[in-house]
């Protein structure tokens, strides 16, 4: 993550500059823990709170002390047993220098001597721990790693010399706070795969550091771009380096901001281009509201990007096939979000591997003119619908629909139907299960032999966790960049000689379906033994 000069933060306005973070493991009474602090502090303390803490803030001339109580849980995988960290802290004391620029050098040796003294005064008062994590250059996107921890015994330990170590690119990218999933390669990459939370309180995952901060003061400092981690994979005999990217914009945020969502993606090029990507790849919704990655590849014609949608329609394909497999192949394929690009790419993969199975396309009237125009649409076994409650007699339902959210309801399928969701989000919550047990849900996931991606992206629970399985989307970029591919892959409709190639590939590089695995607290799932046991049930 090295740069020059023009790699800094850029300046804006009265923006934080430079911020220190205290962590304490104890859940101290804010405002006796505020009372401690006056004597350090030029302002009196003004109690504020909202979903993510409760805090209690001074700010005077350019400087801003917050002690607070996070409300969120820490990230249970990033949190280490019997230390305290900047990840389970319980109660936090963030630091911040607001002053301009030229200020902020001033600044930063006042702001050290009170950090330290800040600390000594808690542990002593309160005789506990209290650990100063990080200094942060907003300014520069430079970390300082401090790892001091106070005693009450008036005892500073200091383990190691402190790290620095670049933590961002310009306005644009920041990486985050976790250690274990910041990158330490900072050469070329192979590869950029971006995606986006899925809920607000995404946001804040990535930076447990920020966990003391309000959503307004997290919001100020999110960037357009999050370096989640790093991924490696070797193939095609070599080791293959890429980075896990997100804008910050929930689903619900791109339909209400979707200029913005836009832009973010185009800072995101730029980032892949400073960190000289190969190629650029689209998760979850990104390509639906880039029309397909169109929109990007006119805003930079240079990059080479993919969508996703090619190698999850080879993967629909086979995965149907799987299924019939274990539950038989006579009933009703239905396809929810036929018309769309992954659900039209799916479809032409399914006709040609089975040109006379019965399909049941389903998608909204104003689109249903293009599924006819599907290469293999024969309407003597395959037929159109607007009506949702049609899928009550499919055996198998694929999703693939853009929509925000679950549109699935328990009272939607028939009986013992097999669900194969690929929408992100999810198309069928879990809780559909409680009063249809008989339903199986299955997720679109592939694996991808010797993968490394130690970001969880929330497919498994830790004691289901399989490293090699990942979503197709990113397979289909890893795919690409083992092939040296020339140029952008899928953007736009995939054409059959891409969905050839990459079959191909995969089929090259031991590419494959990933078993049946269900929500992340269920893990894999045995679809035949899961039908012989409703078999026996009702006998």
């Amino acid at each position: 993550m090295h740069g020059d000069e023009r790699d800094h933060l850029e300046p804006r306005g009265d923006a934080r500059r430079l911020m220190d973070f205290l962590h304490l493991g104890e859940a101290i009474d804010l405002r006796r823990l505020a009372s401690v602090l006056r004597p350090f502090v030029e302002a009196d303390f003004e109690f504020q709170q909202d979903q993510f803490v409760e805090c209690m803030v001074a700010t005077w001339d350019g400087h801003e002390v917050v002690v607070s109580h996070p409300r969120e849980e820490p990230n249970a995988e990033y949190v280490e047993d019997g230390e305290l960290t900047e990840n389970n802290a319980v109660t936090a004391i963030t630091l911040t220098v607001h002053q301009s620029g030229e200020q902020v050098g001033e600044s930063a040796t006042r702001q050290s001597e009170l950090a330290s003294s800040i600390a000594l005064a808690v542990a002593t008062t309160f005789e506990t721990e209290v650990l100063h994590s990080k200094t942060w250059d907003v300014e520069r996107a430079t970390t300082i790693v401090w790892n001091r921890r106070y005693r009450h015994e008036a005892a500073v330990v200091e383990p190691e010399p402190p790290v620095v170590f670049t933590s961002g690119w310009k306005r644009i990218a920041l990486v985050t706070t976790i250690e274990s999933l910041r990158p330490k390669y900072d050469g070329p990459l192979d590869f950029m795969h971006v995606i986006h939370p899925r809920a607000v309180v995404d946001k804040r995952r990535p930076f447990p550091l920020m966990r003391g901060l309000t959503a307004t003061t997290v919001a100020s400092l999110q960037p357009r771009c999050t370096v989640l981690g790093p991924i490696e994979v070797p193939i095609g005999g070599r080791l293959l380096r890429g980075e896990l990217v997100s804008i910050p914009h929930a689903p619900h945020e791109m339909v209400d901001g979707l200029s913005d969502a836009r832009d973010a993606l185009v800072d995101v090029l730029d980032y892949a281009e400073h960190r000289e990507a190969g190629f650029v790849s689209l998760g979850a919704l990104i390509p639906s509201i880039s029309r397909q990655g169109r929109l990007l590849k006119k805003a930079r014609p240079h990059m080479a990007i993919t969508t996703g949608h090619g190698f999850t329609a080879v993967t629909i394909a086979q995965m149907v096939e799987d299924i019939e497999k274990e539950v038989g192949s006579e009933g009703v394929v239905a396809v929810m979000g036929a018309a769309g690009s992954t659900g039209r790419a799916a479809l032409r993969c399914m006709f040609r591997r089975s040109p006379r199975r019965r399909v049941l396309a389903v998608d909204l009237p104003q689109q249903m003119s293009k599924i006819p125009e599907i290469p293999g649409w024969n309407p003597t076994v395959h037929r159109l619908t607007t009506v949702k409650e049609e899928i009550k007699e499919a055996a198998i339902v694929v999703c693939v629909t853009n929509a925000v959210g679950g549109i699935l309801q328990a009272d939607d399928f028939g009986e013992n139907t097999v669900i194969l969701d690929d929408a992100q989000p999810e198309n069928v919550d879990i809780s559909v299960l409680d009063t249809r047990p008989d339903l199986r849900i299955v997720k679109c996931l592939t694996r991808i032999p010797g993968l490394h991606c130690p970001f969880e992206m929330g497919l498994f629970a830790a004691e289901h966790l399989d490293p090699e399985v990942n979503f197709t989307c990113l397979a289909e970029i890893i795919l690409s960049a083992a092939e040296q591919h020339p140029e952008s892959c899928v953007v736009g409709d995939p054409t059959d000689e891409q969905l050839d190639y990459l079959e191909h590939a995969a089929r090259r590089h031991g590419v494959r379906p990933a078993e049946f695995f269900s929500f992340p607290s269920l893990g894999a799932i045995d679809l035949g033994a899961r039908r012989t046991t409703l078999q026996q049930t009702r006998v």
